[in-house]
């Protein structure tokens, strides 16, 4: 009796750190650092939608770019509409650099951040129903 009162305790241990360990890879926000060229143009960020239970969730995407400091939530698809729950899915964040600064940007969101910073061309992302370009 008492050998299987310990096992039990020793699986909800481990069942308590495997849940924990899942908790905090969900909310661990992506981070990405991009020093842009000394030109203007425009940078792109291709993002997913943060997910819960397989449906896509607001997204939080968090700029820091010298004095130039931005947050913005990102709405998900209705839950009618097919991009809710496929994947991928998810957004182009768009920034300007209109002055060619060389400075240092940070960019921060609650989903995944799949490619960038980058300046340059569109990403071949856009092509795809369930990406959109956030400005």
């Amino acid at each position: 009796m008492r050998k299987s009162q310990l096992s039990a305790v020793v699986v909800l241990i481990l069942l308590a750190s495997a849940t924990a360990v899942a908790w905090g890879a969900r909310t661990r926000a992506s981070v990405a650092t991009f020093t842009p060229p000394a030109e203007p143009g425009l940078i792109y960020t291709v993002i997913n939608y943060s997910r819960a239970a397989g449906a896509t969730q607001n997204t939080l995407v968090s700029v820091s770019w010298g004095n130039f400091h931005n947050n913005v939530v990102v709405s998900a698809p209705y839950l009618s509409n097919p991009c809710s729950t496929s994947t991928p899915s998810g957004f182009v964040y768009r920034i300007r650099n209109n002055q060619g600064l060389s400075t240092p940007l940070m960019l921060s969101t609650s989903g995944t951040i799949v490619r960038g910073p980058f300046q340059g061309d569109v990403p071949m992302e856009l092509l795809h129903a369930c990406y959109r370009l956030v400005k």
